[in-house]
């Protein structure tokens, strides 16, 4: 079977998300909120494999290490609604902190590859993520790059 097709969507489903431009964001004040759909294999006639123990980390813009403020320091907060029961639960990520994310119906932290027809209906599918920046008071000014990145293993 092919491995996961994995696919990062607008909040509406109808866009693909390759970067987030957060804007200026004050300390100790929450972004505005990036809300995303993670996809496997959406709108396909033929199942792939499923994406398992799915999680969420942040990490510097090369996307191997954490020592950059803004993963060292846990400046991302994430929401996932299938995980935290609810949208207002937040859980800063970064360094060594992770956030596990799923797909509706699932208990094992899996986003299904299932063939579907690339609608809603089809939550087995997809989870929605939520991201915002909240920077410590003591947090330097300036440009940040960083990296969030998707992280699972299928069979």
């Amino acid at each position: 079977m092919a491995g996961p097709a994995i696919s990062i969507y607008d909040s509406t489903h109808t866009s693909l998300v390759s970067t987030w431009n957060v804007g200026v964001v004050k300390a100790q004040t929450p972004s505005k909120v990036l809300t995303v759909n993670i996809w496997n294999n959406r709108n396909s006639s033929d199942d792939v494999s499923d994406l398992k123990e799915c999680y969420l980390g942040v990490y510097d813009s090369t996307g191997d290490t954490y020592t950059t403020e803004v993963p060292l320091n846990k400046w991302v907060e994430v929401n996932v609604p299938t995980v935290d029961g609810n949208n207002t639960t937040w859980t800063r990520i970064g360094g060594q902190a992770i956030k596990k994310i799923m797909s509706s119906g699932q208990s094992d932290f899996t986003i299904k590859g299932t063939a579907n027809d690339g609608s809603t209906s089809n939550k087995s599918n997809y989870c929605t993520c939520s991201f915002r920046i909240n920077a410590p008071i003591n947090s330097t000014p300036g440009t940040k790059d960083f990296n969030i990145r998707l992280t699972g293993y299928f069979t």
